[in-house]
């Protein structure tokens, strides 16, 4: 049983880490939450990252989770980002 992060999208721009963690947490205990926010203002840039615990926990949120006050949202397992040191090349 390891954590689990999941990667929520469609946010509204008022959305808040409370909110986020508040309506995430109805699920089971969640470990880290936050929602990405445009540089030096307080606007969301329309997506989260939400960590549980416990995986089935992650599993349930992403199967039953389907709106952030009333607006629909999409909800899936974050991806590992890969320190790609050639990131922006094209490998030629």
């Amino acid at each position: 049983m390891s954590a689990l992060t999941i990667f929520v999208r469609s946010l509204p721009a008022d959305a808040s880490n409370d909110r986020l963690e508040e309506i995430f947490s109805e699920i089971g205990p969640v470990k880290h939450c936050f929602v990405v926010k445009e540089k030096g203002e307080t606007k969301c840039r329309g997506f989260g990252y939400v960590t549980y615990s416990m995986e089935e926990d992650a599993q349930r949120a992403v199967r039953e989770v389907k709106d952030y006050d009333g607006q629909k949202i999409n909800v899936s397992v974050a991806k590992k980002k890969l320190n790609d040191k050639k990131r922006g090349t094209t490998g030629l």
